[in-house]
């Protein structure tokens, strides 16, 4: 049986039916990825996939089972037909972990009692912009994207509407290529303060953005509740992560939000101060001492952008708690300064006394022997008696 079917397949290579054009396919770098393929369906289907570009071997299937005896090692545990499809007519291919060298044009082959056919795909693959992160230190704000392919573009812009672009010479831009052939790109820039700071990371038709922006900074005393504010632009979108940080490192929480619906996580460490999370995304904070005085961030991030607005928060003692600090500071320098006099007093005593008795011919010894115990000096009179 089967060597009847080989030569029925070697029969049919003469006959060729091609379609038209080529078909191309974009993929996505490091996920699955399907290379479609037709035929008109009929037994004894036969199924080839090639490179032609390096004459490699991507997958075979006849005798209704794979042979992948002959399949290139680039491809290996990477391929699969959709076995449950094949008499119909479908001959598509799945290609997983996509990497860059899986770019180029790709021939499907296929063979029935009915005929042969070739196809011809091209594929190209994109790795494109996930997230843009932004921060700002010192006054220099920092925008950075990875793990991009093709080579990104990175843009500055703000919200206002500016006669004078922004001067070239404040802004530094990076880019870097990986072993992978995927790109890092990292700019830096003046922080504009009175503005929103836009930053936009492009690859080929695909773009991501990041704004930043400072807000008035907010006191409290460690004994009143306080409200940061999280002034996030409104978005249709039902989907998106609200994160809440201290000094830009530190997660205070994390909200995911699915269908408008919020699933909230605190860290343990900031359980105590956070006492609520308002609609807005506003923090409500309590039970705070110094040690929480700083920046703090909040970064709503969507499939489309990331916006991220920091407050400074300035930790003010309250009129009680600066009366006690003023008692207990006075206390404090009133005992040291009665300690000093007593010291001063004593000393000044024990010379005049010292003065006395070398006046009067009084050695240091005899001194000393003054100064002994009376108990002490009896004891000793009584054994210089009994040993005379």
């Amino acid at each position: 049986m089967k060597s009847k079917g080989l030569a029925m397949v070697i029969l049919l290579l003469s006959v060729h039916l091609t379609d038209g054009g080529d078909v191309y396919v974009t993929c996505v770098f490091s996920e699955h990825c399907v290379m479609p393929c037709s035929f008109k369906p009929g037994s004894e289907e036969v199924i080839h996939w090639l490179k032609p570009d390096g004459g490699l071997t991507v997958h075979t299937y006849y005798y209704s089972t794979d042979q992948l005896q002959q399949q290139s090692l680039r491809y290996r545990r990477r391929t699969t037909l959709f076995n449950d499809q094949i008499h119909k007519g479908n001959a598509s291919l799945l290609l997983s972990a996509i990497t860059l060298q899986d770019q180029g044009r790709y021939k499907c082959y296929t063979s029935t009692i009915k005929g042969n056919k070739e196809s011809f795909i091209n594929i190209s693959v994109e790795a494109p912009v996930h997230l843009v992160n932004i921060q700002l230190s010192d006054d220099i704000i920092t925008c950075s994207s990875k793990d991009i392919y093709p080579e990104p573009k990175l843009t500055w812009s703000t919200n206002l509407p500016s006669d004078m672009p922004l001067d070239p010479g404040t802004i530094q831009t990076s880019t870097k290529e990986d072993d992978r052939g995927l790109y890092d790109i990292t700019s830096t820039k003046q922080f504009s303060r009175d503005r929103t700071n836009i930053c936009t990371v492009t690859s080929g038709t695909r773009g991501e953005t990041a704004t930043l922006r400072q807000q008035d900074p907010v006191q409290c005393s460690p004994s009143s509740e306080v409200s940061i504010p999280c002034r996030i632009p409104q978005s249709d979108l039902l989907t998106f992560n609200l994160t809440w940080r201290f000094n830009q490192i530190v997660n205070i929480l994390t909200a995911t939000y699915t269908k408008g619906t919020p699933q909230m996580y605190i860290n343990d460490q900031w359980k105590e101060q956070v006492q609520s999370m308002s609609e807005s995304g506003s923090l409500q904070l309590h039970r705070l001492t110094v040690i929480h005085q700083g920046s703090y961030s909040c970064e709503r991030s969507t499939s489309r952008d990331t916006h991220l607005f920091l407050t400074y928060l300035e930790i003010t003692p309250d009129k009680q708690s600066a009366g006690t600090i003023v008692v207990v500071v006075f206390v404090t320098i009133a005992a040291a300064a009665t300690t000093a006099v007593g010291v001063y007093m004593y000393l000044k005593k024990r010379g005049r006394e010292e003065t006395s008795l070398e006046g009067e011919g009084i050695s240091d010894n005899q001194v000393n022997h003054l100064n002994e115990p009376l108990n002490k000096r009896g004891e000793e009179d009584r054994t210089t008696s009994s040993v005379g």
